[in-house]
């Protein structure tokens, strides 16, 4: 998936959807800084921006393999319009250290399915959200769903539903453990389909959640419903067998 000179906002979406979902390439022209351990400051250039979805940012120049600067894994990564400009925002709290980017232009943004070293489970999260949809039963008995990757203007929503009550439901899916990063980002997804649609409340899916996320949810009035996504793959799995199984026989 990718966007040619996408507009500030559009880019902002585009980062803040994906940030977790694989890795962000961004081809953009653009001024920042760097505070922590020490200072520098990037003139503005043209540079690549990767974004990682464990939290890792690299900003490299035309030059050499070293990014000129960079947050480790366990960053918070966030993009934000400030009076129509694009600011990317990288913030790594111990110790602390920050990255931000003044994107004077985005000229490419790309997102990449780079895989992983660390396979936890079997599928994508775009399995289990496909999964979750045709067994909404897991998430919550008597949710219908609305529609999938609904576009809003904080993003794209992973499920949307309503419940018996009509009331508008937002499903927040992590397939590995959610930090307070899925907390905020379902928060913004609740207030855009209210001032869209109506009455709505939220639901992280995850197989569990750190402490902070546990304390946003409760302050923020979400509701967390954990699962096991190894046994709802394997469920998957077996299902689509079966299906093929059947089809064999019948020919």
């Amino acid at each position: 998936m990718r966007i040619l000179e996408p507009e500030p906002r559009e880019a902002a979406a585009f980062i803040n959807t994906n940030r977790r979902r694989g890795l962000i390439a961004v081809f953009c022209i653009c001024g920042g800084t760097y505070r922590g351990r020490a200072a520098a400051e990037l003139p503005v250039a043209p540079y690549l921006v990767v974004i990682k979805p464990d939290g890792t940012l690299l900003v490299h120049g035309s030059e050499k393999a070293t990014p000129l600067v960079w947050n480790p894994p366990g960053s918070s990564n966030m993009a934000v319009l400030e009076g129509g400009t694009l600011l990317l925002k990288s913030l790594r709290p111990r110790p602390s250290e920050s990255v931000v980017l003044k994107m004077e232009r985005v000229l490419e943004i790309a997102l990449f399915d780079a895989g992983s070293s660390s396979v936890r489970l079997r599928g994508t999260e775009r399995d289990l959200v496909d999964f979750l949809v045709k067994n909404m039963e897991v998430v919550e008995p008597g949710l219908d769903v609305v529609g999938v990757e609904v576009p809003t203007e904080a993003g794209h929503i992973d499920i949307l539903a309503v419940d018996g009550a009509g009331e508008y439901v937002v499903v927040e899916v992590k397939r590995d453990v959610a930090d307070h990063e899925a907390v905020f980002q379902l928060r913004r997804y609740v207030e855009a389909v209210a001032k869209a649609r109506g009455r709505a409340r939220g639901i992280l899916v995850a197989s569990d959640i750190t402490s902070s996320a546990f304390h946003y949810l409760r302050e923020y009035n979400l509701k967390f419903v954990k699962v096991k996504p190894g046994e709802l793959m394997e469920k998957l799995i077996n299902k689509n067998n079966c299906k093929s199984s059947s089809t064999d026989v019948r020919r």
